[in-house]
């Protein structure tokens, strides 16, 4: 997930895998940012760290940490060069921390929208409630992307909504069919219904 969303935001990543092959490809040189997950089984942040820093002094690393291992991943870190991130992390978050550290100021194309604890990674057509990705149909996808589109707090109607998932006149029920479905998937409490109104996506 995290290789397609930077792939999909002009990043060309390598996914590397074990602790010896972080050290190698900084000694390869060429790599402007090092994006490392200490949680990985094998790694060992602290040397890790350490040959990176020594072998390629130029290039700013991120570390991704669970909260558990913040404070021994942070004593590691080069406050001018690098930074981190606690597990789990909304990914525009990071994606904005790597432009900073690149010094990339170029304006991006919204590629996740958020509404509260519900986002939507357009490109890769993936929502995520809590930052947990949740299977959706085509659909369903189509639905949760209309909503959170709309305007905060303005409720979609019905018309609306069969216009922009279904084009066209659907059967009577359908999209009281589809907010059920994603009322289980999402959360009751994140789809509200104003009557005669349409539906609001919370946030």
């Amino acid at each position: 997930m995290l290789v397609g969303a930077l792939r999909s935001n002009g990043f060309e990543p390598q996914l590397l895998r074990e602790s010896w092959s972080v050290g190698a490809a900084a000694r390869a040189g060429g790599a402007r940012a090092v994006v490392l997950d200490v949680e990985m089984s094998g790694l060992r942040p602290v040397e890790v760290l350490a040959d990176l820093h020594r072998e390629s002094p130029r290039t700013p690393v991120i570390a991704l940490t669970s909260a558990e291992a913040r404070d021994r991943t942070v004593s590691t870190l080069r406050a001018s060069h690098d930074d981190y991130l606690v597990t789990p992390f909304p990914m525009e978050e990071l994606l904005a921390r790597l432009r900073l550290r690149l010094g990339d100021d170029r304006p991006t194309a919204q590629l996740y929208l958020r509404r509260g604890e519900v986002m939507v990674d357009t490109a890769l057509e993936q929502v995520f409630v809590e930052n947990k990705p949740v299977s959706l149909s085509r659909t369903e996808y189509a639905v949760v992307d209309a909503l959170i589109r709309h305007p905060r707090g303005q409720a979609m109607s019905q018309d609306e909504l069969v216009t922009r998932v279904w084009g066209g006149p659907p059967t009577s029920n359908i999209v009281e069919v589809y907010i059920g479905y994603l009322r289980r998937k999402l959360g009751a409490e994140r789809i509200r219904t104003i009557r005669g109104r349409g539906y609001v996506l919370e946030g």
